[in-house]
């Protein structure tokens, strides 16, 4: 039912405004992304003049960052614990590092010694080897402070990074080399892999860097391997098997209809497509490029065959509000929703009527509630082939919901 209120021609086509208000700002955003790329180029591709002596103090110097971290924000509510590891069933060279926070997880050699960072914004995890000269650094950050990349930008932001690492090369002032980069494919994840190498201080070694760059829509995660180069044949063919089991899940924010206890969750890539000029009633609905979600209060008077609940109803009073909700909307859409079938569920504990039609090609399922004198409605739009990838979201804004 929220196709019907939040600005007819944005909802009925909602993926095609959606695509148009962000390729109006292709330009700024794209441009924003290459300074992204390069900050984050400069961030995994630095032309290191460490030596193993410099680059052993660093990371003695982090751990005691981390200590001292720890000790102060031990008691701290929102502490994030780093290292958070697991075992891997049926392995003992690896364990499973799990960054909940940002939906991160990937199998990490177990012969690390890891060091906790702490509540960091960008820095998740450092280990070390310090036997064999092996460490591991894992970052993960923003890529745009102006909102979720549309996917064609995630393209545009590998393809960016790709072509900064390229060029770093030609301003090295230790002999940089790139062995190789390019585009790979991990357990569906697609990513940036990049190996390199650069002179220490003194000429005579070569640090190699195996790194690979993973971009969502609101993320940069960087998993880099730094090793001797003559290190390098040990774990050449093992960095891969471990990145293979790089998952990458959905984070999820927090929605609320400002001045009501209506809230749930929705994917972190949506972006708010309030209409500013709405008055008539309280909303907010945010979209990404597969679906949109909305929730709205009414006031009870704009749904005058609403009864002031919706459990318990007799058979005669449930049809009664079934036929008026269907009147509404053909009312409020021209005549234009198809198919709309309606019906009694339970949803967070309270009775509501779920309904599903179609309007210009899209799906529409909402959810209407009646509670102190409000009708309150959460709905979803999307495309008819993206059912199954966004079922789960519509299962996760559900089990979320707060009225």
């Amino acid at each position: 039912m929220i196709i019907r209120k939040a600005g007819d021609t944005l909802l009925k086509t909602v993926m095609t405004i959606i695509a148009s208000f962000w390729l109006m700002l292709v330009p700024a955003v794209v441009s924003g992304n290459t300074v992204q790329a390069q900050q984050g180029a400069a961030a995994v591709q630095s032309d290191s003049k460490a030596d193993d002596t410099q680059t052993a103090a660093t990371v003695q110097s982090e751990n005691k960052t981390a200590d001292t971290q720890a000790e102060e924000t031990q008691t701290a509510e929102a502490e994030k614990k780093y290292p958070v590891t697991e075992p891997v069933a049926g392995r003992n060279d690896v364990v499973a590092f799990i960054d909940a926070g940002n939906g991160f997880r990937v199998n990490i050699p177990a012969e690390l010694e890891l060091y906790p960072l702490g509540v960091n914004p960008v820095a998740v995890l450092r280990g070390e080897n310090k036997e064999k000269g092996l460490r591991l650094a894992i970052d993960v950050s923003a890529v745009d402070s102006k909102g979720p990349l549309m996917p064609f930008q995630v393209e545009a932001f590998r393809e960016d990074f790709l072509r900064l690492v390229k060029n770093s090369v030609k301003d090295s002032a230790n002999g940089k080399k790139i062995l190789s980069s390019g585009e790979v494919e991990l357990a569906g994840q697609k990513a940036v892999h990049v190996v390199s190498t650069n002179l220490t201080t003194d000429g005579k070694r070569r640090l190699l860097r195996d790194e690979y760059v993973f971009v969502t829509q609101n993320r940069m995660f960087v998993v880099m391997y730094i090793m001797d180069e003559k290190r390098y044949p040990e774990y050449q063919e093992r960095i891969p098997e471990w990145m293979e089991s790089v998952e990458i899940s959905q984070v999820w924010k927090k929605i609320n209809v400002e001045g009501t206890s209506l809230a749930t969750e929705v994917p972190a890539s949506c972006i708010s497509l309030k209409d500013p000029s709405e008055v008539s009633m309280t909303m907010e609905v945010y979209g990404n490029e597969s679906i949109m979600v909305g929730l709205v209060s009414y006031p009870a008077g704009q749904f005058t065959f609403m009864p002031p609940a919706l459990g318990n109803l007799q058979q005669t009073e449930k049809a009664a509000v079934l036929e008026g909700l269907k009147q509404k909307l053909a009312a409020d859409t021209k005549g234009t929703a198809a198919g709309y079938k309606g019906e009694f569920v339970t949803v967070s504990g309270h009775s509501c009527v779920k309904a599903t039609y179609e309007v210009s090609g899209s799906n529409n399922e909402s959810y209407t509630f009646v509670k102190d004198g409000r009708v309150y409605e959460l709905g979803f739009v999307f495309k008819p082939e993206q059912e199954k990838a966004i079922r789960p979201v519509i299962t996760h804004v559900l089990e979320n919901l707060k009225i």
